[in-house]
């Protein structure tokens, strides 16, 4: 008996024991977790951030905006301020877009560690996105928040109000490099090989080719020590590509573009904004700058953006995709392609009340935007069922997408008919390569000014002999401009001939040149306006 006694004093005592451990347990774990709270990207709220820098230096960065140069400058962050700053405007088409506007709401990039070894909370660099090209502010943070629930290496972001030297600057979007900090939290490591997709960066092969051919640009890593080059003849072969691949991952991308109607990605004409991360000879796709999703890309009609085939989802054909093409191709993962489908249309079904939601958070932000590219009104047109500067509203558009897309996952419609994609021209030339400054594979490389070699410079804003006058917003007169924020393409017809494409390679080189000379036009008109500052 006494022996008895003893043995459940031993349990009960175990049992108070552990059940102290658990609780100890949880409130560490609770405070650990309370601890380690993200002060810079706090979703649900509307951080702030000041930079100060020296006017003389924002200026002059906003009068030579294409040479994108670091200045010094003072960020305060969510309270926490952190000096010795680089600051910078940054971009592509956004930022030779507003370079040729008369706005300065640029993106910009800061990077804590440029002049000294220093991090904000753990983070590096952080982009401000400014919303170009996105009436509803929304575009870019719901596709982020779809890729992170399909268990994607989302970057971290929230919406910010930016402010230049104690002066509101205007609502934009924080998002985190994909560099060092966001490897280490995603992967566990940041020594494998980080490759940033420039523009044309399709994948496709070519015997011989080497990685400077590819398009993608190597960010961190050992170029002497990758497997690349064998991932894409991997590709191109259709053999042993999920020993170089990680496929369920960008199935998982795959649909969410797919549905979201993403084309400004490498679904698209252009083959960019994605990042690849090597390890130990396996590349992870990683998603990039969505602020063209949901219908925001293509310039085409509603119709035909909400009834892009779940099977075809590309500008152009699907065979020049190989990564769309290869995954497609096999019963299996495009089984397991369309369950994604189904599960991110699920998480979409309820978009009207998660924009009614991000409205409440942001609306009175919007309306206090100095620098915005569109109104209040139009703010809230595009978050409903409005197109504004040809930008499908959201939850119009979304509502009608989401319903096309069931309609093919059940068989009612089809989800194939001729791997065509949709029809939005192709440029028959290679692309890789434009990001440093040279011209297409086949066209005449780049003089002075600019320019291709034997044209005349356009520095004085004149067009050359012969050519029509610029009209405003930097394009021919007669023809239509590119809207606030907006992209000159879009046209084009499926299956086009040798002679066709000739034409649109005629006709894309034309818009280069153009676009390279408004450029230079307003570079030098802004000098000349800061020329006159200085002389008053």
């Amino acid at each position: 008996m006494a022996i008895l006694k003893e043995r459940k004093r031993g349990i009960f005592t175990s049992l108070v024991i552990v059940s102290m451990l658990v609780f100890l347990g949880t409130n560490r774990t609770f405070a650990e977790e309370t601890q380690t709270e993200d002060p810079i990207f706090k979703k649900g709220e509307i951080s702030t951030i000041n930079i100060e820098i020296d006017e003389a230096d924002f200026q002059n960065m906003l009068d030579n905006p294409m040479d994108e140069e670091y200045k010094e400058g003072t960020v305060t962050y969510n309270g926490i301020t952190i000096g010795y700053t680089g600051v910078r405007v940054k971009g592509n088409s956004s930022l030779m877009t507003v370079a040729g506007s008369d706005s300065d709401r640029y993106s910009f990039k800061l990077e804590f560690n440029k002049f000294i070894e220093q991090n904000l909370a753990g983070y590096t660099k952080i982009n401000l996105n400014n919303n170009f090209a996105d009436p509803s502010y929304m575009r870019e943070y719901l596709t982020y928040d779809v890729l992170d629930k399909m268990g994607l290496e989302a970057p971290n972001y929230s919406y910010v109000n930016v402010s230049i030297n104690g002066e509101h600057y205007g609502l934009y979007l924080a998002v985190e490099n994909l560099e060092e900090p966001y490897l280490e939290r995603n992967f566990g490591n940041s020594t494998g090989n980080l490759y940033k997709a420039d523009t044309g960066a399709s994948l496709t092969w070519k015997d011989g080719m080497s990685i400077d051919e590819t398009g993608l640009i190597m960010k961190s890593g050992r170029k002497n020590n990758t497997k690349l080059l064998e991932f894409i003849e991997a590709l191109s072969d259709g053999k042993d590509v999920e020993s170089y691949f990680d496929v369920d991952k960008y199935l998982r991308y795959l649909a969410v573009g797919t549905v979201m109607v993403d084309m400004d990605s490498y679904q698209g004409m252009m083959s960019h904004n994605y990042y690849l991360y090597e390890q130990n000879g396996k590349f992870t796709f990683l998603a990039w700058d969505h602020n063209m999703s949901i219908g925001g890309m293509m310039g085409q009609d509603r119709d035909t953006q909400k009834e892009m085939l779940i099977d075809e989802p590309t500008i152009g054909a699907v065979k020049d995709h190989p990564l769309v093409n290869y995954v497609l191709s096999d019963s299996e993962y495009k089984e397991q392609y369309h369950r994604y489908v189904q599960q991110t249309v699920d998480l979409l079904v309820d978009i009207e009340s998660r924009v009614d939601e991000l409205k409440s958070l942001i609306g009175d932000d919007v309306k206090k935007d100095p620098t915005a590219f569109y109104s209040y009104d139009e703010f809230l047109a595009n978050t409903g069922d409005e197109s504004v500067d040809g930008y499908p509203g959201i939850v119009g558009f979304m509502k009608d997408r989401l319903e096309h897309v069931q309609k093919q996952l059940d068989g009612e419609i089809p989800s194939y008919v001729n791997g065509e994609g949709i029809s939005g021209g192709s440029i028959p030339v290679n692309m890789a390569g434009m990001g440093n400054g040279e011209m297409p594979e086949g066209m005449p490389p780049m003089g002075k000014g600019g320019m291709p070699e034997g044209m005349p410079a356009m520095g004085n804003g004149e067009m050359p002999e012969g050519m029509p006058a610029m009209g405003r917003g930097g394009m021919l007169e007669g023809m239509q401009g590119m809207g606030r924020g907006g992209m000159p393409w879009g046209g084009g017809n499926r299956g086009a001939n040798q002679q066709d494409q000739l034409k649109e390679l005629i006709t894309v080189a034309v818009l280069l040149v153009l676009l390279v000379g408004s450029l230079l036009f307003v570079n030098c008109f802004k000098r000349y306006r800061g020329y006159k500052r200085v002389r008053k």
